[in-house]
């Protein structure tokens, strides 16, 4: 089953991938390419060789010249993954959320930059080299698809202070999760260029009542009963709109572009817009 749902994934993936849109090289890296990108005062350490002396003498202020930088791309894809993606009512977050980083590892490895995916709980799970063969994939793919969630739980500050402390080299980062954990992305985004999608099921935000059901908790297994009417209903549909006005806020007072996609989404079209 696992094999065959990777593989519908890969083929349909493929067939989507939009490299145009991501990782072209055209970044907001500055550094010694060819492309002129703008003005800037002269401070003492630059090049010399970079002044622009026309504008120095119009201005009677040295100017050098800023080039946007033509370089070689690192890119992570890191999943928060726990018991909690394992729901969906049209399919599983999981499954989402494999699709996603099926289409942004194809995108990455075919415009010829560094792809590194990471699936995480609450320590790492799964993880490979920096790679450009777009044949890893096929490891990939069944791996974040098949991962065991149960009994565990995303740790998004653990995710962050594993990232902090391996990644080097300034990078773009894609961190993929359900996001109903509190989470501060400050440091991460100081340091990287920093993406976050957001995946949920519609029922996880807007939920029907169902009268007396029984739950199981996929973080720790325990089973419960629980009588969901309209008021309950409503209590969690308004704690997780507060929860989502708390998250984006940070998202954009940190300046990490984001998305969100549902179970029942295309995710390419919604990836398409983000990169963007």
């Amino acid at each position: 089953m696992i094999e065959q749902v990777a593989r519908e994934i890969l083929v349909r993936t493929k067939r989507k991938v939009f490299s145009p849109n991501l990782g072209n090289n055209q970044t907001a890296f500055i550094g010694n390419g060819m492309d002129f990108s703008e003005l800037r005062e002269y401070y003492f350490g630059d090049d010399v060789r970079k002044i622009n002396w026309k504008a120095t003498a119009k201005s009677g202020t040295p100017y050098i010249n800023l080039f946007t930088e033509e370089r070689e791309l690192n890119v992570i894809v890191a999943m928060a993954m726990g018991g909690s993606v394992t729901f969906g009512s049209k399919r599983i977050k999981q499954e989402t959320m494999t699709e996603i980083l099926a289409l942004l590892g194809y995108s990455i490895m075919k415009n010829s930059d560094n792809f590194t995916p990471l699936l995480f709980s609450d320590h790492e799970e799964f993880t490979t080299k920096a790679t450009k063969n777009i044949a890893s994939l096929n490891e990939i793919v069944p791996q974040a698809l098949g991962l065991d969630l149960f009994h565990k739980k995303a740790d998004y500050q653990a995710l962050c202070d594993y990232l902090l402390g391996r990644i080097k080299q300034r990078s773009i980062l894609f961190l993929v999760g359900d996001f109903f954990e509190e989470v501060d992305l400050t440091m991460l985004a100081a340091k990287h260029e920093l993406y976050c999608i957001v995946v949920r099921d519609r029922l996880e935000e807007n939920p029907p009542a169902f009268g007396e059901i029984d739950l199981l908790d996929p973080d720790t297994m325990q089973a419960n009963s629980l009588e969901v009417d309209s008021s309950m209903a409503n209590k969690v549909k308004e704690a997780v709109k507060e929860h989502d006005k708390r998250l984006y806020a940070h998202f954009n007072a940190q300046g990490i572009a984001h998305t969100k996609i549902y179970t029942d989404e295309d995710p390419f079209i919604k990836l398409n817009q983000l990169v963007r």
